[in-house]
């Protein structure tokens, strides 16, 4: 589908004409990003629980998009969006054990995607800070929700890995110091 609309390097969003090189647009285009990496791990893992959570998450992702254009006047992320995160996190956690700090990224393909996801997610948080010092009005639990995201996202990778019996990696920072 194209509709040349976008060939003057401008875009719609809610009728309105922005470049797309504004922060506005720049964080619409992460999220899709971020969005597109979960998408690809759904398609890897078999395992309903997690596949059902990042399915929620994706439509988050959708959300957060809709808070940020309409200055939530229709949607927006509050204490309950991270709230479930959190609880998610611990679950995968009980399951998980003892974390190591530094663990290195990969092992099974799941893990993997979780890990590629989880970065993205990183980098989005960091990036929506710049952008809330542009977008004044930006809801900040979208910067919360963003953290929260990558330590789910983090916590499922080691689940994965332990349920595909993969011994996870660490990077032992005092063999160095």
């Amino acid at each position: 589908m194209f509709t040349k609309s976008g060939d003057d390097g401008n875009t719609n969003v809610i009728n309105k004409r922005v470049g797309k090189d504004s922060p506005l647009v720049n964080f619409l285009g992460d999220l899709d990003e971020l969005n597109s990496f979960i998408g690809f791990a759904i398609s890897k893992i078999p395992w309903e629980d997690m596949r059902k959570d990042l399915e929620r998450v994706q439509y988050d992702l959708f959300i957060i998009g809709e808070d940020l254009v309409t200055n939530g006047e229709k949607k927006r992320i509050d204490m309950n969006y991270i709230k479930w995160l959190e609880e998610r996190t611990v679950e995968y956690r009980k399951e998980s054990g003892p974390i190591k700090l530094f663990v290195i990224p990969g092992g099974s393909e799941e893990a993997s995607v979780l890990h590629i996801a989880r970065s993205v997610a990183r980098r989005i948080e960091r990036n929506a800070v710049k952008y809330s010092k542009e977008i004044p009005e930006m809801n900040k639990m979208i910067i919360v929700y963003l953290n929260r995201l990558s330590s789910l996202l983090f916590a499922m990778a080691v689940v994965a890995n332990k349920r595909r019996n993969v011994e996870e990696k660490v990077y032992d920072i005092g063999k160095f110091w």
